[in-house]
C-alpha cells in the first residue's frame, strides 16, 4: 500500500514503512512541503502497533540536502518572518515531528545514496542504522551560510563522530566521501547503489522477526548511555530485565535454545 504525503512517498509492505523523499531535481530540501509531508507520515506511523521497521530514503540516487536556501531568500525578499519568534514557532514544529522519528520503538534504517548535507545529515542521523554507497557524501556547511548545526545535529553528530571531528565538520563545512564516513562512524556499511534498497529492506525484515519490546527497550536505554551514569543505567537495565524475563517471546527463546532448534531472530 502506498500514501502520498506532498514531497514524501509512505509504502507499507507487511509490518515495515518505506518514507521516500521524492523531489530529486530538487535535492529533496528540507522545504515547507516537505516538513509538512514528514509531519502527517509520522504522526501517522506512531499511532501503528502493528510496525515491526521503518527505511527512510531519498529518491533517484538523491537522499537529502538540507535546508532550502532559495526559500530562505524568498522569505528574506518578502519579508514572511517578522523577527525570532515567528522563526521559533517554525523551528519547533520540525522538531516535534523530527522527535517521533528520533524515538520511533521500531529499527529506523536510513539508506543514503548521493548528498545527506546540513539537515539531510540530521536526518540520517536521527535513524538508528544509516547504510551508505559509494556515491554518499556528507556535510554540515551551516557556517558558510551564517548559520548554527540544527535539527539535532548539534546532538547527533558530536556522540557519532566525536566532540572535536563534529566542530571540525561544522566550523570547516567540508565534504566526507563514503570511505571516510565508514571511518568516522557515520556510516555503518557501504552497500553498491544497486543494491542499496535490497539490503534495507533485507535487514529491516530480519529485524522484525526480533522482540518488539526488547528492541525498545534497548533503542530507549541506549539512547540516554551517553549522559547517564553508570548507577543510572544499570537501575535501568534491572527495570527492562524484570519485564522481559517474563516476556513470552523470551520463554519461547530459550525453550528453542534447549531444544536446539533455530531462534526466530537469527540476524545475517
Amino acid at each position: 500500500m502506498t500514501e502520498l504525503h506532498g514531497a514524501l512517498r509512505l509504502t507499507y509492505r507487511d509490518d515495515i514503512a518505506l518514507m521516500e523523499m521524492i523531489r530529486p531535481k530538487q535535492y529533496n530540501p528540507l522545504s515547507n512541503d516537505l516538513k509538512a509531508a514528514f509531519d502527517e507520515a509520522l504522526r501517522t506511523l506512531e499511532k501503528r502497533a502493528d510496525l515491526k521497521g521503518v527505511i527512510l530514503t531519498g529518491s533517484d540516487g538523491v537522499f537529502s540536502a538540507g535546508g532550502d536556501l532559495k526559500a530562505m531568500h524568498a522569505d528574506h525578499q518578502a519579508g514572511t518572518y517578522g523577527g525570532a519568534e515567528d522563526y521559533l514557532t517554525r523551528i519547533r514544529q520540525g522538531h516535534a515531528w523530527l522527535r517521533i522519528l528520533r524515538n520511533l520503538p521500531v529499527p529506523v534504517i536510513a539508506a543514503v545514496d548521493g548528498a545527506a548535507v546540513g539537515a539531510g545529515l540530521a536526518l540520517a542521523l536521527a535513524c538508528d542504522l544509516v547504510l551508505i554507497t559509494e556515491r554518499s557524501k556528507f556535510g554540515a556547511p551551516f557556517c558558510k551560510v551564517g548559520l548554527a548545526p540544527d535539527f539535532g545535529l548539534m546532538y547527533a553528530l558530536p556522540r557519532t563522530v566525536g566532540l572535536q571531528r563534529a566542530r571540525e565538520m561544522f566550523y570547516t563545512g567540508r565534504t566526507i566521501d563514503a570511505e571516510e564516513a565508514i571511518r568516522i562512524g557515520i556510516g555503518l556499511e557501504i552497500v553498491p547503489h544497486a543494491s542499496l534498497m535490497d539490503r534495507a529492506w533485507d535487514m529491516a525484515r530480519q529485524m522484525a522477526q526480533s522482540s518488539s519490546a526488547a528492541f525498545s527497550l534497548t533503542k530507549q536505554i541506549s539512547a540516554q548511555a551517553m549522559e547517564s551514569d553508570a548507577e543510572t543505567l544499570l537501575r535501568m537495565e534491572q527495570q527492562a530485565h524484570a519485564i522481559l524475563l517474563a516476556s513470552r517471546y523470551n520463554a519461547e527463546a530459550a525453550e528453542r535454545f534447549t531444544n536446539k532448534e533455530p531462534l526466530r531472530f537469527n540476524f545475517t
